[in-house]
């Protein structure tokens, strides 16, 4: 099962590309499981609910600017990690499905973002 792992520095007002650009997974077949996970570093910053996450398949919606969990001390980041999972689902296109995860810093300053897309299983 693929793993598509990021760490995003996005500047202030940014919107960032889609992290599956440019990968062997930014077209997937149906009936693929997809699991998304992510956590903003805030550290040094009273910020909490201020970097937004987008996720879609084809048309459909699946996030629309949800908040991005803050990245916690002792608590390691990962996919399988529930506490960053911010999606969890099954592509139901019969042809290819252009998946499109992207973040926006709503700051007004830099952020740094962690990212993983879990692809099937």
């Amino acid at each position: 099962m693929p793993l598509v792992q990021k760490t995003l520095t996005l500047a202030a007002g940014a919107t960032s590309d889609n992290i599956l650009a440019n990968t062997n997974y930014e077209f997937i077949d149906g009936n693929v499981r997809l699991r998304v996970a992510s956590a903003v570093d805030t550290a040094g910053t009273s910020a909490t609910a201020d970097t937004f996450l987008n996720v879609s398949v084809n048309n459909a919606e699946y996030s629309k600017d949800v908040s991005v969990p803050a990245l916690v001390t002792g608590q390691p980041f990962g996919v399988l990690n529930g506490s960053y999972t911010n999606n969890d689902l099954l592509t139901t296109g019969s042809q290819r499905n252009r998946v499109l995860v992207r973040f926006t810093n709503d700051t007004a300053a830099t952020r740094t973002i962690r990212c993983g897309v879990f692809i099937g299983g």
